[in-house]
């Protein structure tokens, strides 16, 4: 190659280079295509190596009769003009363009099916609050039928059965608007006030005895146990924990529930003697619609979304839930709150309003 004062042009080549040039160009066009090379250079960078000796590197990119091809190109100084040296690179480029679009696919996939997950959550959210009107009038209706007049057992029986099944529907729906609730925001809400845990505890305890008549709960208060948190909350914590337990403690033996300061935490302890929880299903009982029967045993009625509600509530508060479960000991959940709750809220309300701030960002810049 030599320089011009319009450009550059080609001097000679090699019979190396013109052979593989006739290959690739139809009609043995190498002048023209050679002439293209020097199009594509940079009449500074060559005039450069001319003057100092310092090599000039670059890519070459071409199409021509519809065909693509990348050419990586180093220019070196020569009597006349400057040497170039080209390697062709198109397959490596098609490769990575290959991969650079799969990837993009598939990023494209994920966000897709992301947005068809949200969109199938709020559904589900939506759908199960409005579910909770018509289901409170059914329970509503089957309480009123039982106090008009005398009922027959089997009437009866219909009535309860009625009222039964309502209250399970209406746990299902409370247990899916947690989990859109979780899904869809940055936690389960809270409302934190000054709370008793032995008296969230006490009432829990009453009224699973009183579902399970048959069964023995016992509760077991030390230290202190007031602190700042939602005691709903706390209270539906306990109520899945203790049926939990119930349901996989075996029915001959006690369920124990206890309250207890641990360092600065406070600690709430669900205990059943029954058999371990096999290594596996530990690996993932706090995921959504797991459910944690231990073989043989009669699977519950539920969604699986307890223990995965139980996590969210303490996680909301700032604390978390361990298990421990070992054959001969039983099984014990430990939910570990901070006596103040509000910390935890007002970081995870400033996580909320930044990561609005971004997504507002990015769909409007500037």
């Amino acid at each position: 190659m030599a320089r011009h004062p319009l450009g550059l042009r080609c001097v000679s080549w090699n019979a190396a280079a013109e052979a593989c040039l006739r290959a690739r160009e139809p009609g043995g066009e190498v002048t023209r295509w050679a002439q293209a090379v020097a199009e594509l250079l940079e009449v500074p960078a060559c005039a450069r190596v001319e003057d100092t000796g310092e090599p000039y590197t670059t890519e070459l990119y071409f199409r021509r009769y519809g065909v693509e091809s990348w050419w990586q190109a180093t220019a070196v100084r020569q009597t006349e003009g400057f040497a170039l040296w080209l390697r062709e690179v198109t397959q490596a480029r098609l490769e990575e363009r290959r991969a650079r679009e799969a990837l993009e696919r598939a990023r494209a996939r994920e966000e897709r099916m992301e947005e068809e997950a949200e969109f199938r959550e709020r559904f589900i959210g939506i759908l199960g609050h409005d579910l909770r009107s018509p289901l409170s009038a059914i329970s509503l209706s089957a309480r009123a039928i039982s106090r008009y007049g005398t009922l027959t057992p089997l009437q009866q029986e219909m009535e309860q059965r009625i009222e039964s099944s309502a209250s399970r529907m209406m746990k299902m729906i409370s247990d899916i608007l947690d989990l859109t609730r979780a899904r869809l925001s940055s936690g389960i809400p809270l409302f934190l006030e000054p709370t008793q845990a032995s008296e969230v505890c006490r009432q829990v305890v009453e009224e699973m005895s009183a579902a399970y008549p048959n069964r023995c709960i016992v509760y077991d208060e030390q230290g202190a146990g007031e602190g700042v948190w939602d005691s709903e909350r706390l209270a539906q914590v306990l109520s899945n924990l203790v049926a939990n337990a119930l349901e996989h403690g075996g029915a001959e033996v006690p369920v124990l529930v206890r309250s207890y300061p641990c360092e600065e935490l406070l600690a709430l302890e669900v205990h059943n003697p029954g058999p371990a929880i096999p290594e596996h299903v530990l690996a993932t009982m706090f995921e959504p619609f797991r459910r944690s029967a231990t073989s043989g045993k009669r699977k519950r009625s539920g969604l699986g979304l307890g223990l995965y509600i139980v996590k969210e509530i303490a996680e909301a508060h700032g604390g978390r839930v361990v298990v421990h479960s070992r054959e001969g000991e039983g099984t014990t959940f430990t939910v570990l709150l901070p006596r103040d709750a509000r910390t935890a809220e007002a970081s995870r309300r400033s996580k909320e309003d930044g990561g609005r701030a971004e997504e507002h960002v990015a769909r409007h810049p500037g």
